[in-house]
């Protein structure tokens, strides 16, 4: 039996995939070379910033996990010039972005300033660039960071995670004096307001929101306490896919690869709730043998599913010492799987010949 790694490693590639593209975005979007810092803070320029009022300048500072200190995005101050001079200001998330449809909660030296609702903020650039863009909540916001030393802003994750980022906030004062003059405005107003020449970003789906946060700890540590699986960091299912679906708004779908033979796969499936109840359960289905009958089992091979119907189906061509051969499917029915179909073999020696199976259910 395996041990279970931290989530952030134990993923499969799919999800890390999607992590690593998302935050390769955040780090091509961000200006490219630190000129000076400010305290905590680091005055960046691009190439272009040769002189006031050319190129692009930001103000940047890391935020780092209350709880595990690891990075937990960036903050970003920066002087729009034009018509409406104003400032930008962003919160670029980490691996966990925040949920599009709740609220995140800014606070300033443990006073709360403001709850960013959705509507207050939009994304630019990338997926997980936030910007403030009502003009209210922005100059409140920033009022409080001039004023302030540590900012935390609160929030949860597409599958209701808490997360907190903590931001120093010394040297912020400096450092938008810096931008001031060389954005050419020393006058430049208190106002927040959207950035100008960003275009802006479609919020990802809440199952491929889903997705990006990979398999959940809670799911990993079941599987690895209450299964014989193989470890599915082996060479024999180091490629295997892992199947994430979003059932409702607080069921997913977990299919971890368990073993490999005969170059087919099975994989136990696991569902969580993050609503109210919560927690994670170990699915069972029921498969039909020409030997034993209605079978329970925990393993399935081949699963996909299918978002748009809520259908789940495996399949299995070949003889094991539970099974004889099986193609089925199960429908989402609010709070479980209802098995749909089921095909099998009337007799072990068509294990093999699917075109001799019969439907057995219904």
């Amino acid at each position: 039996m395996f041990q279970p790694q931290p989530a952030r490693r134990a993923r499969r590639r799919a999800p890390l995939q999607a992590a690593a593209l998302a935050l390769a975005l955040v780090a091509a979007s961000l200006p490219a070379r630190a000129d000076t810092t400010f305290g905590a803070f680091a005055l960046i320029c691009n190439e272009a910033a040769t002189g006031a009022g050319s190129g692009r300048c930001a103000l940047t500072v890391d935020g780092a996990d209350a709880v595990t200190g690891e990075a937990a995005g960036r903050l970003e101050l920066a002087p729009t010039v034009g018509a409406e001079p104003a400032w930008t200001l962003a919160f670029h998330a980490g691996a966990a972005r925040p949920d599009d449809a709740r609220a995140m909660q800014w606070e300033v030296d443990g006073r709360l300033v403001h709850v960013l609702r959705p509507g207050e903020w939009g994304l630019f650039g990338d997926e997980r660039r936030f910007f403030v863009t009502d003009g209210a909540a922005g100059a409140e916001i920033l009022g409080a960071l001039k004023r302030g030393m540590r900012l935390r802003i609160s929030y949860l994750d597409a599958l209701g995670g808490a997360h907190d980022a903590l931001f120093p906030l010394d040297g912020l004062a400096a450092g938008l004096a810096a931008l001031r003059e060389r954005a050419g405005d020393a006058a430049l107003p208190e106002r927040v307001a959207a950035p100008q020449g960003l275009p802006p970003v479609r919020p990802p789906s809440r199952a491929e929101a889903v997705t990006a946060l990979g398999i959940p700890y809670a799911v990993l540590d079941r599987h690895a306490r209450s299964s014989a699986c193989e470890d599915p960091a082996s060479a024999r299912l180091a490629d295997a896919e892992v199947l994430i679906a979003v059932l409702s708004p607080v069921a997913t779908l977990y299919a971890i690869p368990c073993t490999a033979g005969g170059g087919r796969v099975t994989h136990r499936l696991y569902l969580r709730d993050s609503g109210e109840i919560g927690g994670v359960e170990t699915l069972q289905f029921a498969l039909h043998d020409p030997r034993f009958g209605w079978v329970g089992t925990d393993l399935l091979s081949a699963p996909s599913f299918e978002a748009e119907s809520g259908r789940l189906s495996a399949s299995y061509v070949g003889r094991s010492d539970r099974v004889c051969g099986y193609r089925a499917s199960w429908q989402w029915r609010n709070y479980a799987f209802a098995l749909e179909s089921f095909e099998g073999p009337a007799d072990c020696d068509d294990a093999e010949r699917p075109e001799r199976w019969r439907t057995i259910h219904p």
